[in-house]
């Protein structure tokens, strides 16, 4: 067994910050600028030999020479930026930081390695690069966001902290500033971060106020006699909770309530000066360390309480709205309402960053549980070997299809990533397409909601060495099991998706509400045709089309239910809205769900078709066929309640699902392989990955068949 690591750290002291907003002693990158000499070395030194060419590690030993797969599959599923996923794989493969896992580290010791590790990604060329680009995204840089993306999920699969913390500095606080500042307040309060000078946080969670962010409490009153901002927490349901970066960050992005001679403009977004370089806190700034957590312990949570803290009036970020030198407010959008909303769409950029967090965590699990369920065997046929324990139908039934909605979600979030980029490219206002805001809130909560299911059942499906840390899955359940609520509780998302079809179907009624009614019959008595005996000659159970169809009708079905439902409540029994929409509930979530099912098999299914290579193609349909019948085999009841589904054809859905998870579990090693994961980031003994201190956990890496292709085509 490898001792642990021995740390050289320097200790900062903090002052004025409540109970010392101590960060656990540990030095952290952001407290002060590195010089030249500190910047070209890493800092986070293990006692240790450290020649290059031998592989480093207080319990992971990975070759340093990573090797990938270039498969056309591969850079498929990469995208438009394969190569520069590639290279920032090489880098990641190569430094020390990555090389170990953290989960017997001390919480200063688990936070030092991760400002480490982000201080390292944040020095690499292609991330420098990257970042500059974030300051001028209009001016040419198409694309910016999707790149963006791809680097998230890899550094997420390196260390979900670290990509977390990353989203923190660059994601969110980056964003509000990009997003929300003009071109001054985006050198000055963003370009520093991007040359190392700086790091910042994002403020805009309450005690009292998560979801609701029009309600938060938190003030910005301006002053004219100094021409500032006086930031003031007034109870404790205003302090600002679960602050990521709290305890070393040095610049805020707080959203408070701007209040200009006693009259309250709404949320707002400011920039209020934390610490300075040496770390020392601000005067008027407390910041108390929340310490540890569920998951994610490198990300370093803390509260903010602010007692009348002055700052100039260059810090409101002035894009929707500013205050002159004599306290008069100007904002290009007259109404409150609009412009909170346009704030808040600004950001949703930043959301999309939550569904490739959930997909490196699930892609992550998916490939340690397909790897050891093609080596590990038990039970076999009297007399003879035992069988490996992917040939048990319980066991591909339960990880298949979870591998046919990751690559589900691969697609459809790039094809939402494409569809931004080309709307920020265009200087186009996200407010106004809230078609794009309904699509990333529902990828948000149905991304993060399948990669728990699926963490569980990698978990399970892998036993009791699935229970172990050195296996990785534990920490990946933890450290993910906040994305349901991060950036927006999962019910709050489904119901902005439920609003904007709303909204759609509204407009599709007309003015006239008789004729848009007759039109909704019209409409549904043609769905109707489709539960005939017609229907299904028509199109078989086992083709796509089938699928496409059956996603489609539950989510009008859902849509028209619903709309008919509230029109009774609020306009014929002329009910409050607020009690109208809360007993429908269920029935938005339902329909929401519906919607983005809908969505991800279509996005599917279209990405199919840009695939040039005819293996890689069979391979993909019989996924997207998978990822379809298990979405109409999830909600058989609601078909056959619907008479959408007649008893013979849910039994035939189900032979279906039984036979594509079958069909698949073989070729899912290559799948799993040309996610194109390095050894450093799975680091789990039973993925083949070989570690010193757990011997006892390692099996060796399975056989990819050469005709791996080929096995997908034999149904």
């Amino acid at each position: 067994m490898m001792g642990k690591r021995l740390y050289k750290t320097e200790t900062e002291t903090h002052t004025g910050g409540g109970r010392g907003g101590g960060g656990g002693g540990g030095y952290c990158v952001p407290s002060r600028t590195w010089s030249k000499e500190e910047n070209e070395a890493p800092r986070f030194r293990l006692a240790r030999d450290q020649t290059p060419n031998k592989k480093i590690t207080s319990g992971i030993i990975t070759s340093m020479a990573e090797k990938y797969s270039s498969s056309t599959l591969a850079k498929f599923l990469d995208g438009d930026y394969w190569e520069v996923k590639d290279q920032i794989r090489r880098e990641i493969s190569r430094c020390e930081l990555f090389q170990s896992n953290s989960y017997d580290l001390t919480l200063d010791q688990t936070r030092d390695l991760t400002a480490e590790r982000l201080h390292y990604f944040l020095k690499l060329p292609q991330i420098r690069s990257q970042l500059k680009d974030q300051l001028q995204v209009k001016d040419g840089q198409k694309g910016f966001l999707t790149k963006s993306l791809g680097i998230t999920e890899l550094l997420c699969s390196a260390d979900m902290a670290t990509g977390v913390k990353l989203g923190v500095v660059c994601g969110l606080y980056g964003g509000a500033v990009t997003n929300l500042g003009d071109l001054e307040q985006k050198e000055k309060w963003y370009q520093p971060v991007s040359d190392l000078e700086f790091t910042g946080m994002f403020a805009m969670t309450e005690r009292g106020h998560g979801s609701n962010v029009r309600g938060i409490l938190t003030e910005a009153r301006y002053q004219p006699s100094t021409q500032e901002f006086i930031i003031h927490t007034p109870c404790d349901d205003a302090q600002k909770m679960y602050i990521g970066n709290a305890m070393k960050g040095n610049f805020a992005a707080v959203f408070a309530q701007l209040i200009v001679n006693g009259e309250c403009q709404g949320p707002h977004c400011f920039i209020v000066p934390i610490r300075d370089q040496q770390g020392t806190m601000y005067p008027g700034v407390t910041a108390i360390d929340m310490k540890h957590k569920e998951g994610l312990h490198g990300v370093d949570n803390g509260i903010l309480i602010f007692n009348k803290v002055r700052i100039p009036r260059e810090n409101i970020l002035s894009k929707f709205g500013t205050v002159s030198e004599n306290g008069i407010y100007s904002s290009p959008i007259q109404s409150k309402s609009r412009r909170f909303n346009a704030m808040l769409a600004a950001l949703t950029p930043t959301r999309l960053g939550l569904t490739v967090q959930a997909m490196a965590a699930m892609k992550l699990g998916l490939i340690i549980a397909v790897r050891y369920s093609h080596s590990r065997r038990q039970f076999g046929p009297k007399d003879q070997d035992e069988v490996k324990i992917i040939e048990h139908q319980t066991q591909y039934l339960r990880l298949m299809p979870h591998l046919a909605a990751a690559l589900a979600l691969t697609f459809t979030t790039r094809y939402a990533a494409r569809f931004m980029d080309e709307a920020l490219y265009k200087g186009e206002d996200l407010q106004s397409n809230r078609a794009l805001q309904a699509l990333v809130a529902g990828l948000k909560a149905y991304s993060t909601w399948e990669n728990l299911a699926c963490l569980q059942e990698c978990r399970e499906c892998t036993g009791g060495m699935g229970f172990m840390m050195e296996n990785r899955i534990p920490a990946l359940k933890c450290d993910s099991d906040v994305f349901v609520t991060f950036e927006g509780d999962n019910v709050v998302m489904l119901q902005v998706v439920v609003r904007e079809l709303l909204s759609q179907y509204t407009k599709q009624l007309g003015n006239n509400i008789v004729s848009g009614l007759i039109r909704t019959w019209t409409s549904s008595a043609s769905d109707s045709l489709r539960t005939s005996f017609l229907g299904f000659n028509v199109d078989k159970v086992g083709d796509l089309s089938f699928l496409l169809k059956a996603v489609s009708y539950r989510e009008r079905v859902l849509q028209r239910s619903l709309a008919a439902r509230l029109y009774n409540k609020v306009e014929k029994n002329k009910d409050e809205f607020f009690g109208a929409w809360n007993s429908c509930l269920h029935h938005v979530t339902g329909l929401a769900l519906a919607h983005i099912h809908r969505v991800t098999l279509e996005q599917f299914a279209l990405a199919i078709q840009e695939c040039q290579v005819a293996e890689d193609h069979t391979l993909l349909t019989k996924f997207c066929l998978l990822h379809g019948t298990s979405l109409v085999y999830q909600e058989r009841a609601w078909y056959l309640e619907h008479r959408y589904l007649t008893p013979s054809t849910s039994r035939q859905i189900r032979t279906q699902l039984l036979e594509l998870c079958r069909s698949v579990k073989d070729v899912a090693l290559k799948v799993v392989s040309d996610f194109n994961v390095p050894d450093c980031c799975i680091q789990a003994p039973i993925a083949g990955v070989d570690n010193p201190r757990a011997q006892w956990a390692f099996y060796s890496q399975p056989y990819i068949p050469s005709s791996a292709h080929k096995m997908a085509s034999k149904l």
